[in-house]
């Protein structure tokens, strides 16, 4: 049987008992009512709900004409909604004559497809800061100079967040290195905000215009970053080559290696004496692990059989301004033969005759001969002291009882020093061994008072 919708909203009981004034007869198609429905629109909602624009007004048509019909007109009609936000500014005619011709274009795709011919992903990401911010994370050093040379949008986002992106990139990639060898302490390696943002802890002083004014704080610069990332490389291939080569040192030995390129990098004897005695710095374990190194790296660089104990290779790269030469011969790629030990002596410490010092000797010019050997790397005239030097005279003047644990040293890496049981090279060294050497005491007793000569590593300032 069917009833009309209106009747059914309005809950009218239009059962055959109470349908008195109803003509209610079944065909084949079905029940129909003679009796026809006011012809007023039925609304579902009220005018105060449709205000709000959550749901749409649906009328109702009358019933009129035959079943099919009937059907068809009383089914829901949309019905557009009052507008629930007047405040909004409406379309002018020549806004929507343009929308309804891009609609009508032909060559528009359909909404339910894509143009993948016209989609960039790399400027979609300019839309989300924090989504590109993590994808310049991964990318590698070069890729992202490459970048940021040939965008101009991606350049102008990188110089708003300059520091932000050098940082994280040597955080990322380079976590000691970048603790240790701090951005600040190198000028030459840095650079003026591109985004032109203000040192607050700077005094206002002369600008380069010539006016008074606070200036524009520095920033790491990418030569900065590649340094970083070069001396972290470095460090964890010469711990490899060792390891390799059988003399393997604890994990902690990379932090102490990257403490040792610093000092090298001090050119005057009086800061790098100032930093060794800074204890926070360079702590008791440090010390430990350094003289460790010292001694493996002359295990390897002298011959177990015919060698003589002969540490003149040690103290010669020892006194390079930094372990960059150590990796390349340590990679056999440096002092492959004996013309190259004499010419880097020669540049170390060789003193020639006076009729021969305007001459220069094995390829060395004659104002570069013996010049590593002198404060500023041949610009001073005092003898520098070189770092092993200073970490042995540390460790004595701290009175770290080392010369008690040579054999250990000797031992380290190859035989377990509780069984005593040997240590297959592809065994890696066992937690225990490396807590053997981590039980020295680095606390400071607080009734100790540190030097005057004590320097601190955040004010220095070095040139790479």
């Amino acid at each position: 049987m069917a009833l009309p919708l209106s009747m059914i909203l309005n809950a009218k009981d239009v059962s055959p008992k109470n349908s008195k004034n109803l003509d209610i007869t079944l065909n084949e198609f079905g029940a129909t009512v003679d009796k026809t429905v006011s012809d007023q629109a039925i609304t579902i909602l009220s005018s105060n709900t449709a205000n709000y624009g959550d749901l749409p007004v649906i009328t109702l048509s009358p019933v009129w004409g035959d079943l099919y019909h009937r059907r068809i007109s009383r089914s829901p009609q949309y019905c557009k909604n009052p507008d629930a936000y007047p405040h909004k500014r409406q379309k002018t005619s020549e806004a929507a004559n343009l929308e309804l011709e891009s609609e009508l274009d032909p060559d528009k795709p359909p909404e339910h497809e894509f143009d993948f011919n016209k989609f960039n992903i790399f400027k979609t990401f300019f839309n989300h800061p924090e989504i590109l911010h993590m994808f310049t994370a991964n990318l590698e050093v070069d890729d992202l100079l490459s970048l940021y040379a040939i965008s101009k949008d991606f350049h102008e986002f990188c110089n708003r967040r300059f520091s932000a992106m050098i940082l994280g990139q040597s955080i990322g990639k380079a976590n000691e290195s970048s603790e240790i060898f701090k951005w600040k302490m190198y000028k030459n390696l840095c650079q003026d905000d591109p985004a032109g943002r203000l040192n607050e802890e700077a005094l206002p002083r002369e600008l380069k215009n010539g006016e008074m004014g606070v200036p524009v704080r520095d920033v790491p610069t990418f030569k900065w970053l590649f340094m970083v990332l070069h001396r972290e490389r470095v460090v964890d291939e010469i711990l490899e080559v060792l390891s390799c080569a059988g003399q393997r040192l604890p994990c902690h030995t990379s932090i102490t290696l990257k403490k040792i390129w610093l000092l090298m990098g001090i050119p005057d004897n009086g800061r790098r004496v100032g930093l060794m005695h800074n204890k926070k710095f360079w702590t008791n374990k440090d010390l430990t692990y350094a003289s460790l190194f010292l001694f493996k790296l002359d295990m390897h660089l002298t011959d177990p059989l015919s060698g003589k104990g002969e540490t003149l290779m040690r103290r010669m790269l020892m006194a390079q301004p930094g372990l960059t030469v150590l990796w390349q011969v340590l990679k056999r790629e440096e002092l492959c033969n004996h013309f190259d030990a004499m010419r880097m002596y020669v540049h170390w410490k060789w003193r020639p005759r006076p009729e021969h010092r305007h001459l220069p000797a094995f390829g060395i010019p004659p104002e570069q001969v013996g010049t590593l050997q002198f404060e500023g790397y041949g610009k001073g005239t005092q003898k520098i002291i070189p770092p092993d030097v200073l970490i042995m005279r540390e460790t004595l003047r701290r009175k770290l009882p080392i010369q008690d644990r040579l054999v250990d040293m000797m031992l380290f890496g190859n035989v377990n020093s509780r069984t005593f049981a040997d240590i297959w090279p592809t065994e890696p060294v066992g937690r225990e061994e490396e807590d053997a050497w981590s039980d020295t005491d680095d606390d400071t007793d607080e009734d100790e008072t540190e030097d005057e000569d004590v320097v601190d590593p955040d004010d220095l300032e070095l040139k790479a």
